[in-house]
């Protein structure tokens, strides 16, 4: 009787600790997905929503997203003119194409000289392929994706002192 009960004791010890082990096992794969951020697809979602309504001509809808650093350097107005002229009148495009690189995360990121850095944004590479009046041409610009309270916005890049190569080019 007594080897019986020690028995079932035992079987039972072992079986709550490959219970424990299981759980655990079960929690560290799992937690990884429960923290993973969508943020770079939420960022290159807004990359893409900018530059589709610059592709279209709808600037008024693409300056909505900017941060309001970038509203502060174009008041609305003022960038609705500035794009419309250059690309559509100037260049004489009517659409382009754009390719996005993938979003890169980046800390302590300075985007414009003499504001505060950034502790998080994406950085993306974008590619736009115009056909105008003077043929065909490219503009390359980074962008930075950051969050403004809870929103994502778009900035761009303004090098320091004139730079024109930023940390991603010198490390290609």
């Amino acid at each position: 009787m007594l080897r019986r009960r020690n028995r079932n004791a035992l079987l039972k010890k072992i079986g709550f600790i490959a219970l424990v082990l299981l759980l655990l096992w079960l929690i560290g794969r799992t937690i990884p997905y429960l923290f993973r951020a969508d943020a770079p697809d939420e960022a290159a979602a807004i990359a893409q929503e900018f530059y589709k309504y610059e592709q279209t001509g709808d600037f008024g809808s693409s300056w909505e997203l900017f941060h309001p650093l970038m509203k502060e350097r174009f008041p609305k107005s003022a960038y609705l003119q500035s794009r419309a002229h250059i690309f559509m009148q100037h260049f004489g495009v009517e659409t382009f194409d754009l390719e996005m690189e993938k979003p890169e995360r980046e800390f302590d990121v300075t985007v414009i000289d003499g504001v505060k850095p950034f502790s998080e944004a994406y950085r993306i590479g974008v590619t736009q392929k115009f056909t105008g009046t003077f043929g065909q041409f490219k503009i390359v610009q980074d962008c930075y994706i950051v969050k403004d309270g809870d929103d994502w916005t778009l900035l761009w890049y303004y090098p320091k002192n004139g730079d024109t190569e930023t940390e991603h080019d010198k490390t290609e």
